[in-house]
């Protein structure tokens, strides 16, 4: 079967109805205005490989991001750490991740997608491997901050970039779906590596091989071509395009805010201390833990495509507002189930449903903004909400210290209100090209 967009091969990118605003404020087109750029989209098979390499990229992202909190019992033992202290290195990594969205988004609408995604996995995969070297706290502290900044790229160009190619019946699946599914996959990874490499070589070897799929996987990525969209503003462009100077972006950036809050502060939240959680309030061992958490994240790849396909079939906010309904009541139940077995259940769907949330969300806030401006808007909207996130590990450890284990969880429910709200206050893309949703950007 054809894929969707194979009988128009060319798609025409539509400035018009925004022509005047945009050349007036944002775009000063040599010698006339352009009202319409002709491009020829990439062959599916050239938008699936983008999405692939985006997505591998994004998984061994999380890779680093997350065998942090797997193998933490451990990292505890050796760094001579605290709950709380462990909180405060998860916060400092958070706010290296806030910054490194901002700062390669900013970097994709100048510097071009393809490039800022080559620095992005080595600049993590060099500092997460370096990482596995020290026994020195602050050391350790200031190369997951780097590691950090570095991941950040991953979702902050990935997304907009896989956005800007893969046809739009089923955009959702594309970038949420594909990518965030081996995002789930990479902590997967992550945990197998730990249950293998850990018991025998320790925790300091699960850092260190990190560098092996990152120098790979930047050199599969120079197969990839530039975004047809990006290279065909370029075109028509002499200085970047100014973010805040287009009508309505004020209201789209806070709509960004408001759901990526919701997703960082609860992914970051539940997360991190997911297996120190297992191993103090149900006893269970380091290793069963972290076996545990490998059946969640299979089960989070799952419901990855179960969301994204529920936002390409009613659309990208009922599909968005259901699943956070579901991880309201699943974290609820999860929080105060009194036995391993329930928790083993209803915890694994509140952390599968994660990933539902976090798939809509990636391909909801990437529709949002003009191509010119896509990777700045994608960055700064995304990088607000990680910009809360920062202070949810060391708020969930010093709540775990003072308050017990399950009151910080409990309260990290109702985060998911904001979802409800954002979504609301945005307008549906459901199926829609991005280049038609230019004009609604706008108002």
């Amino acid at each position: 079967m054809s894929p969707p967009h194979a009988k128009s091969p060319t798609a025409t990118l539509r400035i018009t109805g925004i022509a005047t605003v945009l050349s007036s404020q944002v775009f000063p087109y040599r010698g006339k205005v352009i009202t319409s750029v002709e491009t020829r989209a990439p062959a599916f098979r050239q938008a699936l490989f983008v999405a692939v390499t985006a997505g591998l990229g994004y998984g061994f992202d999380s890779y680093a991001v997350n065998v942090y909190g797997l193998v933490l019992p451990e990292i505890k033992k050796t760094l001579h750490i605290t709950d709380a202290q462990a909180g405060y290195i998860g916060s400092i990594f958070l706010l290296g991740y806030t910054i490194g969205t901002v700062g390669f988004g900013l970097a994709a609408d100048r510097w071009g997608r393809k490039t800022t995604l080559g620095a992005s996995i080595l600049l993590y995969g060099i500092t997460t491997a370096a990482a596995g070297l020290t026994t020195n706290v602050a050391a350790f502290t200031g190369l997951r901050f780097l590691t950090g900044v570095g991941g950040a790229g991953e979702l902050a160009v990935g997304a907009p970039y896989t956005a800007e190619v893969w046809p739009a019946k089923t955009r959702a699946i594309g970038v949420g779906g594909v990518i965030f599914s081996l995002f789930s996959l990479g902590y997967v990874l992550a945990a197998g590596v730990a249950l293998l490499l850990v018991p025998r070589f320790g925790w300091q070897a699960s850092f260190l091989v990190a560098i092996v799929p990152a120098v790979i996987l930047f050199l599969v990525r120079q197969g990839i071509t530039e975004s047809h969209r990006y290279t065909a503003v370029q075109t028509t462009t002499q200085r970047p395009a100014a973010l805040w100077h287009l009508p309505g972006a004020r209201r789209r950036v806070a709509v960004g805010w408001l759901v990526y809050t919701a997703n960082a502060v609860g992914y970051w939240g539940m997360t991190l201390f997911l297996t120190t959680y297992l191993v103090q309030r149900f006893h269970a061992t380091s290793t069963e833990a972290i076996r545990y958490a490998l059946v969640f994240f299979l089960l989070q790849a799952v419901f990855v495509f179960v969301g994204t396909a529920l936002a390409d079939w009613l659309g990208r906010r009922p599909s968005a507002i259901l699943g956070a309904l579901i991880e309201t009541v699943s974290t609820v139940l999860a929080v105060t189930a009194d036995s391993r077995s329930d928790y083993l259940i209803v915890g694994a769907i509140s952390i599968a449903t994660l990933g539902w949330l976090w798939g809509v969300g990636d391909t909801y806030i990437a529709e949002l903004f003009p191509t010119a401006v896509r990777g700045s808007g994608f960055g700064i909207a995304v990088g607000g909400g990680r910009l809360v996130s920062v202070a949810a590990p060391t708020v969930i450890g010093w709540g775990m210290a003072h308050y017990g284990l399950q009151a910080p969880f409990l309260a990290l429910s109702g985060i998911w209100v904001l979802t409800v709200i954002g979504y609301l206050l945005g307008p549906e893309t459901k199926g829609r090209e991005l280049e038609d949703l230019v004009d609604d950007a706008l108002l």
